[in-house]
């Protein structure tokens, strides 16, 4: 009886370490994930909050290859909803090799949200009927003044492309 319990304790307590063992692989995992959700979402969030402003003010949204302002009421620095203007725009550094997304709201300090190597990245929108511009506003006088998404590629890395959808005019 002894033998057979000693028996059975070994095989359960190696399936208890597999099961254990098992989990951290998992929990690690997942920490991982959360982590690029959370750096796309830093990224991304003040382009989903992107609205129109009236013509005559300083951040109506225009977009250019490697910048784009306007106006959001997801700001990274100010109070959520509250409209605030906001650039994102993607600096080179030669020293390093690198290219660094560099967010500012209105009336805050620059603040870095990405970093990846080369001089690579380049922001595109795309407007209603689904044609990827490299400007924005494109030259058409009846477009809306905010594009449908905006999309930022990046160098190499993961994910290297990331697509945010504007709310729309």
């Amino acid at each position: 009886v002894l033998v057979i319990t000693s028996l059975i304790s070994v095989v359960l307590v190696q399936g208890l370490g597999l099961v254990l063992a098992a989990r951290t692989s998992v929990q690690n995992k997942i920490v991982g994930i959360d982590q690029i959700v959370m750096a796309r979402n830093i990224m991304l969030d003040p382009v989903r909050g992107v609205l129109p402003d009236y013509a005559e003010r300083p951040y109506v949204f225009a977009g250019e290859a490697r910048r784009l302002r306007g106006l959001t009421v997801l700001p990274l620095q100010g109070r959520t909803g509250t409209p605030i203007g906001s650039t994102l725009t993607m600096d080179y550094e030669s020293a390093r090799n690198q290219t660094a997304l560099v967010h500012q709201d209105q009336g805050a300090e620059p603040q870095e949200v990405g970093r990846w190597e080369g001089d690579a990245g380049a922001f595109a929108y795309r407007d209603i009927k689904g044609d990827w511009l490299e400007a924005w506003p494109p030259k058409d006088p009846t477009a809306p003044q905010t594009p449908w998404l905006v999309r930022l590629t990046m160098g190499v890395g993961f994910p290297s492309t990331l697509v945010a959808s504007v709310p729309g005019s």
